[in-house]
């Protein structure tokens, strides 16, 4: 301001014919109405500075109330070095080094928050043990699919001769004559479950009724009492016929222990009368994947679980199998059992993952269950960020529950249908989905592999550095998940040294076991404790404002209320401002009237 502003000043009476700007115009509005009480308000006990600034908010041109709002903003910031900008009359050397030092501090918090960022936004779950480990009756049993390798009596159906009649059937080999109806719907169903390379022998219809299919293969299928001698469970010997209940899989027609029903696996639309083969009355009502077992679960429940570690605790079985029975082509040159451990709510897929159990030996398997669980923390994160989903998040077509595995056979049976228009026996599906036929058996294996190089390639495309690319299938683990991971030990059997055959038992038990392979098979818990992995938040929301937090205050001396008195500068005080302007302006034009 200039020096007349501090002496008293009058207006000259030629104000009315001098043309002045608008910025000079209310600077000497200003200095005319000094005296004016709208004016002594500002000059109370303030410094001259701050007197300054109100001025130039008050009576100065946009410019400079812009400049004075910001230098306000400059001396009462709790921001470190933002004041030091904003002092009037500083060297420009001083304001240079300032600006250097918060240029330098801003570009460091900056960075630094990224990195907090990135760790946060990509990597927000780390696995780590569960803080004490948990005891083997906590968890079900796994539930044991046993399926032969052998999958016809040769007594009944001769898989290897069909074979060969119908190749040279088909090379014209004279004397050879075409099977019959009957002879084709076995060999139709039978080559379902037998080896990929025998498909090479077109025979049959694209479709089939899925109840035909494996209707045939439970009538050529080993007899159950001649495959299931013996069983103990927890010690005690039990008739394994009331311990094993037969299922479909993709091997064809097995049979599991420990399994939950149909009825309980599949939704209604899923229950067709194709898997159904018993009436289970008992439901799970004491157990789920994710809760466990309730706390008014007795020691029998359902599923099954064991109350200790070692073999005397666990599933014992005696197989065996009927030598002229056994068919070298459909399954190849070995013989025995598939064995696959699942979780009770799993459709089992043989196929996949399973142990084989010889014959003429005697198999130990010792279970270490693998369990992961998520923290409660992580329920509010996207399912592709915690990479697995909770049973509510995702609901499949068929399966009342869901896992991993589940979601993948339900994709798969979706994808076979819209290549080849039908799915195979074995798949989830509803009454109104037709099942592929013999003429079909190349399209749905060729699906299989398809589909596996698709989520391939999604997969490869979307995937991040630390999480699983989402795919059209998206079949993501679930949260809470059980794995039965197995050591095997096994030895020879030899049964035959073990008959009495002086007494009149022993020679009849020699005499049923003429011509018959015999397995014997222990599954049971390795410890009686095992260590549960966990789910959990490496950085959650809090830990993130913490650490973003802790770098503005250690960088520039930000805090909460720092960022509230900016929008408080922008928001409120300058409304605040302009209307004050406004005010002082209007008042001061009425003045400047009266004056002329």
């Amino acid at each position: 301001m200039s020096t007349n502003s501090t002496q008293p000043h009058t207006p000259s009476h030629d104000l009315s014919r001098v043309q002045l700007s608008g910025a000079n115009q209310w600077k000497r509005a200003a200095l005319m109405a000094r005296a004016a009480p709208a004016f002594r308000e500002t000059v109370s006990d303030d410094s001259e500075d701050e007197v300054d600034t109100k001025k130039q908010i008050k009576y100065g041109s946009g410019f400079q109330a812009a400049k004075a709002i910001m230098h306000e903003y400059c001396d009462y910031t709790t921001i470190h070095g933002i004041r030091y900008l904003g002092e009037k009359k500083r060297p420009w050397l001083e304001r240079l080094f300032w600006v250097s030092v918060l240029l330098l501090s801003i570009f460091t918090c900056c960075k630094l928050t990224l990195n907090i960022w990135d760790k946060w936004n990509n990597n927000p779950v780390i696995v780590s043990f569960a803080e004490k480990s948990t005891p083997v009756w906590q968890i079900p049993f796994p539930a044991v699919t046993v399926c032969p390798e052998t999958k016809t009596r040769r007594s009944i159906f001769n898989f290897t001769d069909s074979y060969h009649q119908l190749r040279d059937f088909g090379n014209n080999v004279s004397g050879i004559v075409d099977l019959n109806e009957k002879e084709k719907d076995l060999y139709g169903a039978v080559t379902q479950v037998c080896e990929p390379h025998l498909h090479d022998i077109a025979l049959g219809k694209k479709t089939k009724k899925g109840m035909e299919i494996i209707d045939s293969l439970n009538e050529v299928s080993p007899l159950f009492d001649d495959t299931y001698l013996n069983c103990k469970w927890r010690n005690m010997p039990v008739k394994c016929s009331d311990i094993f209940h037969k299922f479909v899989t993709e091997d064809g027609v097995c049979y599991s222990f420990n399994s939950l029903s149909p009825a309980e696996i599949y939704r209604p639309e899923g229950i067709i009368p194709d898997f159904i083969f018993r009436e289970e009355n008992r439901l799970s009502m004491d157990w789920n994947v994710e809760d466990g077992y309730s706390a008014s679960a007795d020691t029998s429940p359902y599923p099954n679980r064991v109350l200790g570690p070692g073999s005397r605790a666990g599933l014992y079985l005696f197989m065996g199998g009927v030598e002229l029975d056994f068919d070298d082509l459909c399954r190849g040159p070995v013989q025995g059992f598939k064995i696959l451990l699942h979780t009770p709510g799993d459709v089992a897929q043989v196929s996949k993952q399973y142990f084989r159990i010889p014959f003429d030996q005697e198999v130990l398997i010792s279970i270490r269950p693998k369990i992961i669980t998520t923290s409660d923390g992580l329920k509010h994160y996207e399912p592709n960020r915690r990479q697995c989903y909770f049973q509510k998040e995702k609901d499949l077509r068929f399966f009342n529950i869901y896992s991993q595995s589940n979601c993948e056979l339900e994709c798969l049976a979706n994808f076979t249908l819209a290549k080849c228009g039908c799915v195979k026996f074995s798949m989830p599906r509803n009454v109104n989905m037709p099942v592929c036929g013999a003429a079909n058996l190349k399209c749905y294996n060729q699906a299989e592999d398809e589909l596996l190089l698709r989520e391939f390639t999604q997969g490869l495309v979307s995937s991040g550095e630390n999480t699983r690319g989402e795919t059209e299938c998206n079949c993501l683990p679930s949260c809470t998940s059980i794995a039965y991971e197995a050591e095997i030990s096994q030895a020879d059997f030899d049964y035959q040294t073990v008959i009495n055959r002086d007494t009149p038992e022993g020679k009849e038990a020699q005499a049923k076991m003429e011509g018959m392979k015999m397995s014997r098979v222990s599954i049971f818990f390795k410890e009686a404790q095992f260590l549960t992995s966990r789910r959990s938040e490496l950085y959650g929301t809090t830990d993130f404002l913490a650490n973003c937090g802790g770098l503005l205050g250690l960088f520039m001396g930000v805090s909460m209320l720092s960022i509230v008195e900016l929008v408080y500068f922008c928001t409120v005080r300058l409304i605040s401002n302009l209307r004050m302007r406004r005010k002082t302006r209007k008042e001061l034009l009425q003045a400047v009237s009266k004056e002329a």
